[in-house]
């Protein structure tokens, strides 16, 4: 399937992913936290009143028939010159990133097969070597930051994109990863596979004129995966017509890439494959199960916790009313003021933060002075709003598949983290451990396919000399034990006999390779070996007796 075809009054995106952008544009908005985003997603967020004008009758809202009903506190837009003081809590940001962080705070590792079996499946010794330098130089900081960022955004928005990239105008030597967000892609799968995938962006406004790039990765008849590239002049909810990419200053550069290719826009890869991969996030998906796109996106962390974080959003924004209400107040009489000059009104010389003035009228004319001035300080008990917006946030972080401990939430009596061994630290927050051994069993085949074809594009387009492996992809523990305690525990074996040397330098260095692990163990042979021991009172041998002329004497 081609880019789409001209047409000045195509929707755009298409109507029948109409409701998955929704729910991803909502999403996005609580990771944002803006509070101008979230009541644009939630402003139109209303539904009819089902049972009318005979709604008391049947335990629901009175209402008259055909009113709509507003749902959302953040969707609640204010009134007249009011100051807008809701309070989202970022904690759906708070939630994508730990996501992330549990995945790629400790960096993944990645080598290249070796074909032991010689079954075909993997890389010789000889072959594999100068492929894994290559694999090394590629796997930078760039890439590892590359990969958390999609982590995040996936998280928010139930998977990403990672797609191979080169552009010798801004890295000359090598290509890489980018990410692409879900809400900016029409993906097509085949039993769960990605086999297509459009990807759009909007590059420039002219009034109502909306220009798009879109970029579509497909397969060709060899099995290539090829990129085709086209810009479309537009408006906000229309495609509009295909113009040349030469048409913008944004897209120029890519026609001057593809003016040689056979077909408009086209960049051919020279490899099996796609250029691009789909990570989802976790699955199933709970709310597009049924749809034949949806089922396959992934599920994001937010799923199921909107209604639970708006209603943290109205406790906070009611606990900080509640605290401004409870300011501390003086009434004075009016009397009490002064003139502050021609159209400057009456003052009193004090902090008006706290002084309401009240007409003679009021506080009565015969008050003694002693009296004219009052101090008022509400009462503010905190602990309620406190226990309800703690019980929020623990349901909202379990339903997103943590642990309390890992946020910090821990139990009476407990000991603090400090304090704690690895093994104690994965007992608290098994929950947490078990999402995340889901995500990183959903990503390592994707990972993989995507890492061999950054190696497949970067031996065809940059010539570097690498041969074509599969690629392993291990992520380390999350949680480690502490030098001391591992030093502890190999003691312990030591003194027990339990243990070989080998054994406890594998315990106290598990993220060495046998190589290490051997110059480490020659080391120690060389450095703690046993000096010899003189007997002092052992008799020496006695020495021979030599003759004269040099021969020993009998």
């Amino acid at each position: 399937m081609p880019l789409p075809i001209s047409d000045p009054k195509a929707i755009w995106p298409p109507e029948n992913l109409t409701p998955i952008f929704q729910h991803m544009r909502q999403w996005s908005a609580w990771y944002s936290n803006e509070l101008a985003t979230l009541q644009l997603a939630y402003g139109g967020g209303v539904a009819q009143d089902s049972t009318g004008f005979f709604a008391s009758d049947q335990g629901g809202f009175k209402a008259t028939v055909g009113r709509t009903l507003q749902r959302w506190f953040v969707g609640q837009r204010t009134l007249g010159p009011n100051r807008n003081e809701k309070l989202p809590v970022p904690i759906a940001a708070m939630i994508c990133q730990a996501v992330s962080d549990l995945l790629y705070a400790e960096p993944p590792t990645f080598t290249v097969r070796i074909d032991t079996d010689n079954d075909g499946n993997g890389a010789s010794a000889s072959e594999a070597n100068p492929t894994q330098e290559r694999l090394n130089q590629l796997a930078d900081d760039m890439l590892y930051g590359t990969l958390a960022q999609g982590a995040e955004l996936g998280a928010v928005l139930g998977g990403h994109f990672l797609r191979v990239v080169w552009d010798m105008a801004v890295i000359p030597d090598r290509p890489f990863l980018d990410v692409v967000d879900a809400d900016q892609a029409l993906p097509e799968f085949r039993w769960g596979r990605l086999v297509a995938v459009t990807f759009w962006r909007v590059i420039a406004r002219e009034g109502n004129t909306v220009w798009r790039h879109l970029e579509r990765h497909e397969l060709d008849t060899r099995g290539y995966g090829v990129i085709i590239h086209g810009l479309y002049e537009g408006e906000d909810d229309k495609l509009g017509i295909r113009v040349d990419l030469a048409s913008r200053p944004e897209t120029f550069a890519l026609s001057v890439l593809t003016q040689a290719s056979a077909v408009a826009g086209q960049v051919d890869s020279m490899s099996p494959g796609l250029c691009v991969e789909y990570i989802p996030n976790l699955g199933p998906n709970r709310l597009w199960r049924t749809d034949s796109v949806g089922r396959y996106l992934g599920r994001s962390s937010l799923d199921g916790v909107e209604h639970l974080m708006d209603q943290l959003a109205e406790t906070l924004s009611d606990w900080m009313l509640a605290r401004r209400s409870a300011r501390a107040k003086v009434f004075y009489d009016k009397s009490l003021t002064s003139s502050a000059g021609p159209g400057q009104g009456a003052v009193i010389d004090l902090d008006q933060d706290v002084f309401v003035g009240v007409s003679e009228k009021i506080s009565g004319p015969n008050v003694k002075m002693s009296d004219k001035i009052q101090v008022l300080q509400p009462t503010f008990n905190t602990a309620e709003y406190e226990s309800t917006a703690t019980m929020l946030i623990q349901q909202i972080l379990q339903m997103s598949g943590f642990a309390l401990q890992t946020f910090g939430y821990l139990p009476s009596g407990m000991r603090t983290q400090a304090d704690t061994t690895a093994t104690e630290i994965e007992s608290r927050e098994r929950r947490t451990f078990l999402m995340r051994g889901r995500v990183i069993r959903t990503a390592i085949p994707h990972l993989s396919s995507v890492l061999s074809k950054l190696l497949a594009v970067d031996r065809v387009v940059f010539g570097t000399p690498n041969v074509d492996a599969p690629i392993w992809v291990e992520f380390p523990d999350s949680v480690t034990e502490s030098q001391l305690r591992l030093a502890q525990t190999v003691q312990t074996l030591f003194t027990g006999e339990s243990a070989s040397r080998i054994e406890r330098i594998k315990i106290m260095h598990p993220d060495w390779n046998d190589d290490m692990w051997d110059a480490e163990l020659k080391l120690q042979e060389k450095e703690f070996a046993a000096p010899t021991v003189v007997d002092p009172m052992a008799v020496p041998p006695e020495a021979p007796v030599v003759s004269g002329d040099g021969s020993a004497a009998e």
